[in-house]
């Protein structure tokens, strides 16, 4: 049952085994979010909890969205250290400033 239940939830989480896997991730990204305001509706409503849906709804609003401004963030952050990583790597810390007193003179 274990196996059962850790398959199935690798084969709808893991980007790399889900069937949305030859999108590309903004895509993936796109589409696990309206299946999961779908499957939030379903349960709300399922539930008979339409009252409370607003609240469940911000609820998960905010929290998605928490993740999701996180992960952005992250990922450019390790855009923007691998670019300035690049850069530096090609000069050796004594050559990143150089001063030429024959040229500017």
């Amino acid at each position: 049952m274990k196996e059962f239940v850790t398959e199935s939830w690798g084969a709808v989480m893991d980007n790399r085994r889900s069937p949305l896997r030859h999108l590309d991730l903004a895509s993936q990204h796109y589409f696990m979010q309206v299946l999961g305001w779908m499957w939030s509706m379903v349960f709300s409503l399922s539930f008979l909890s339409i009252y409370n849906f607003g609240l469940v709804w911000l609820a998960h609003l905010l929290v998605f969205g928490g993740i999701a401004f996180t992960v952005a963030v992250f990922r450019e952050s390790e855009k923007r250290r691998a670019e300035i990583k690049a850069v530096t790597i090609c000069l050796s810390s004594s050559s990143q400033c150089v001063w030429k007193l024959d040229s500017e003179a």
